[in-house]
Parts: C-alpha cells; structure tokens; sequence
C-alpha cells in the first residue's frame, strides 16, 4: 500500500515537473507573452496589497501615502518575481506547481463535462 502511495507521489511530482519545464520553456519561447503575464499577477498582487494597506489606516494626507506605498511595493515586488524565478528553478517546487495547476485544470474541465 506504502509502494502505490509513493509511485503516486512520484507520477504526481513528475508531471508537474514536465508542466513547469514546458511553461519554461514557452516563457523563453514568448517572452512578450510570459511578460504580460507577469505583469497583470503582479499589477493584481500590488493592487492587493496597496488596498489592504490602505483600508488599515485612513492617514491625513492620502495622496502622500499612495506615494509612499507605490514606491515600497515596486520594490517589493521586484524582489517578490526574483525569488518565484529562483524558486522555479528548483525540480522540488516546479513539481509542487505542476501538481496544483493539474489539479486545478482537472477540476475546471471535469465541472464542464
């Protein structure tokens, strides 16, 4: 039983990895593409972020803050796309997202069958 649990794991961790090296592999193909990607997750992060802090405190001037708050999240965010680009460089983690996202296409187009 132990054996077919980890033969899963595996065929699991496998597949994930061949996902990853493939969405690598278009990313280098399309860089254009893969850019507007990025962009749009990290407009959507930064924009998450700017409302929660935000939403936390009301302060006097609240242009001056939006300010602030631009200048420290592109900064954060610039260090946020360099450690997911040193993350996916590791086998172990590009498995972990293969594995999600298959799960994640698995559900959305079982629900349509």
């Amino acid at each position: 039983m132990h054996d077919a649990e980890q033969s899963v794991m595996q065929l699991i961790v496998d597949q994930l990895e061949e996902l990853v090296v493939t969405i690598i592999e278009e990313i280098r193909a399309r860089p254009g593409v893969a850019a507007a990607i990025l962009a749009g997750v990290l407009g959507a992060i930064v924009g998450s972020m700017l409302a929660a802090s935000l939403a936390r405190r009301r302060p006097a001037h609240p242009a001056r803050a939006v300010r602030k708050a631009r200048g420290h999240a592109a900064a954060e965010v610039a260090e946020l796309a360099g450690v997911a680009f040193k993350l996916l460089q590791n086998p172990l983690v590009r498995g972990y997202v293969r594995a999600a996202m298959e799960g994640q296409l698995k559900r959305r187009f079982a629900s349509r069958g």
